[in-house]
């Protein structure tokens, strides 16, 4: 009988199964990738790959973000199946990026497996949420895998962000929020500009991953900090979406000067967007997180009905004792 085998490799996973052999989010030589999108832990070892399947999206971000990648590209699309000998491969929505996939892999002998990447099972503004299938195999991410990881309703959430930054103008100063470059910043210049507010966003990444996101039909409204009439809108009162605090200082040094910069940052205050403020006592934040929550991931797990889980990331180990305790066979590949 073929014995399945997903192990730890290059920064991702490896799969191998029968003569087919395929690299999770990393590169192995002369074996195919499946690059479930383009952040930079999920990068790690993509140089040594051989030929990338990938979504149009998580491509173009990629290079957005200043990565390039030498390998021969095949893109997909959502919903779309790209064969080779010995198994089908389709790529599902994921839900937390631009272009971010799951593959489902159907081989020959009808096994099934699915790949999770990074996930989230919730709507959000610019995203829209990640559907389970059925699979024999689920390799799920556990990133928030613990279950003091319960992220409160999307929505509330954004009306706490927007009263935030009503708040804080009000007061005569600057809301600076601070968000990955892909993903959550344009989530919160899409959220800020719902409610009203001028946005202008502080480092060029946003900018490069928000034109590649307008290109793929999502409506975003902001100003760069280096755009014509930015200053004007710093002054009227607007909110700042940024990845890189120190990266937008220099920025607003060498549009304007230091001595304007040192009154601008006098001014300003400061918040993270990221699931990760629910457990930072102190954080000044909001937990807006593009992954899925504790009782997302098992729910998740419920809904695609494998007989084997893989867990991986930082919880694994958390999340496949509480995936066994609900019947499942899993394993941890951390």
């Amino acid at each position: 009988m073929t014995t399945l085998k997903i192990t730890k490799f290059g920064g991702g996973l490896a799969l191998e199964y029968g003569h087919v052999k395929l690299a999770l989010d990393t590169g192995m030589n002369k074996e195919t990738t499946l690059l479930s999108h383009s952040h930079a832990d999920h990068l790690a070892g993509i140089q040594k790959a051989y030929r990338v399947i990938a979504t149009a999206g998580t491509i173009e971000t990629l290079h957005a973000r200043g990565y390039k990648v030498d390998a021969k590209i095949d893109t997909i699309g959502i919903g779309e199946s790209i064969g080779q000998l010995g198994v089908k491969i389709t790529a599902l929505n994921a839900g937390h990026v631009l272009g971010s996939t799951m593959f489902l892999l159907e081989f020959d002998d009808d096994l099934t497996v699915l790949y999770t990447g990074d996930f989230n099972a919730v709507d959000s503004l610019v995203h829209t949420a990640a559907n389970p299938v059925r699979a024999d195999v689920l390799i799920s991410e556990a990133t928030y895998g613990t279950p003091k990881w319960v992220f409160p309703d999307r929505r509330e959430v954004y009306k706490e962000v927007l009263a935030k930054a009503e708040e804080v103008i009000q007061n005569g100063r600057i809301p600076v929020f601070q968000a990955y470059s892909l993903g959550k910043s344009q989530e919160a210049i899409a959220l800020l500009h719902s409610g009203g507010f001028n946005v202008v966003t502080g480092n060029m990444q946003i900018d490069s991953v928000s034109r590649v996101y307008k290109k793929h039909g999502v409506d975003l409204r902001h100003l760069s900090l280096r755009s014509r009439g930015a200053r004007d809108q710093i002054e009227d009162g607007c909110a700042i979406v940024a990845s890189s605090r120190r990266h937008m200082m220099k920025g607003i040094q060498t549009e304007y000067g230091h001595s304007y910069a040192r009154d601008l940052e006098a001014r300003m205050d400061h918040f993270s967007l990221s699931g990760w403020t629910l457990g930072e006592a102190g954080n000044r934040g909001f937990p807006l997180s593009a992954h899925t929550d504790f009782p997302g991931l098992i729910d998740f797990a419920k809904k695609v009905k494998p007989r084997m889980v893989y867990t991986f990331t930082s919880n694994a180990m958390t999340l496949s004792t509480h995936l066994t305790e609900k019947g499942f066979n899993a394993v941890p590949l951390e």
